[in-house]
């Protein structure tokens, strides 16, 4: 677009100096059209980056979760297929359940065990509450059977709970799909030993239930940039079409300015920040944003509320740039 500014502007001089011929085609003239074309186009370029900025940093995110088991294992089966969609709760992949099936069988023969102590607890504690009435035996004895009863169902109840722990744990040997979405990439096959620890997960999943676009641009450009501004986009995967939409939020964070808690002080080097701030948006086409890709590039437009005048160069740029994505580029 700077470069149709300059075209136009040089065509004033052909108008001026050499066809119409009125103003006088001398050094001073000449440098003087020069410069005031110079400050000019300046003019003009600044105003169009502060009330219409554009970025070629706009880009479809979506979440991806680490897919790591809640158990641990070797992997029998593997369900899916790389950029498949999947359903969520649908099976990705089966750890062998062998060692929690046995658990789960260990545990319910424990509780049949403390079961069978506390009704033989109940019929002796039933025979010395009858016994000590006649002075047969001691008291004692009736609150040794009431304290086995009462150990037996303690047993019951804790071995319950780890019952129910390992009847979940058998239940976590299938991993399932946390959300609709797709597997990238699949390197998972069985005989592969998963593990609970998050930074080995077994797999990437991309998650179908949100879909944001996000763009970025330089501290300076997105200072009049405010939530509700008007917005259009081109996809580099569609070209020849331009959408429109709205800022939802504008994100004014950036790594550089972020601090953790550490014992070393930080060091400051004095260097330049071009860290950059952010913008997401959202499409008046709710329909066909769910549809894009994750990793759909293209360039964003922003339209401020002031400079409406100079709005047009970047509508301008931007059906250039989207008829441009015709072109493919290696």
């Amino acid at each position: 677009m700077i470069v149709i500014l300059i075209l136009f502007y040089s065509s004033f001089y052909f108008l001026f100096f050499e066809k119409a011929q009125w103003i006088k085609k001398t050094t001073c003239n000449i440098s003087l059209f020069s410069g005031v074309g110079v400050v000019l186009i300046a003019s003009v370029v600044f105003s169009w980056y502060t009330f219409s900025p554009i970025s070629g940093d706009a880009r479809v995110v979506r979440y991806v979760i680490p897919v790591v088991p809640n158990v641990k294992g070797q992997v029998l089966k593997v369900y899916v297929e790389p950029m498949t969609p999947i359903k969520k709760g649908s099976e990705l992949f089966q750890i062998d359940p062998s060692l929690y099936l046995f658990n789960v069988k260990k545990l319910q023969a424990q509780i049949e065990q403390f079961k069978a102590q506390k009704k033989l607890a109940e019929i002796n504690l039933a025979r010395a509450n009858s016994l000590v009435k006649t002075n047969a035996i001691a008291q004692s004895d009736v609150d040794t059977w009431q304290a086995n009863k009462d150990i037996a169902v303690a047993s019951i109840n804790s071995t319950q709970a780890s019952l129910d722990s390992a009847i979940w744990q058998l239940d976590e040997t299938t991993v399932r799909a946390p959300h609709d979405g797709f597997v990238p990439n699949l390197q998972l096959r069985p005989g592969n030993y998963v593990t609970t620890i998050p930074l080995a997960s077994s797999m990437a999943f991309v998650s179908d239930e949100s879909s944001d676009i996000v763009a970025s641009f330089s501290q300076s450009s997105i200072r009049r940039v405010d939530a509700g501004d008007e917005i259009e986009i081109t996809f580099n995967t569609i070209p020849g079409k331009v959408f429109s939409g709205k800022i939802e939020k504008v994100i004014k964070v950036s790594s550089q300015a972020q601090l953790t808690a550490t014992s070393t002080l930080p060091t400051l080097t004095g260097a330049p920040v071009n860290d950059r701030w952010g913008i997401r948006v959202s499409l008046d086409d709710e329909a066909f944003a769910i549809t894009l890709p994750q990793g759909a590039a293209g360039t964003l437009a922003v339209y401020t509320s002031e400079g409406k005048a100079l709005h047009i160069i970047s509508k301008v740029t931007l059906r250039i740039k989207a008829w441009l994505a015709y072109l493919t580029s290696p």
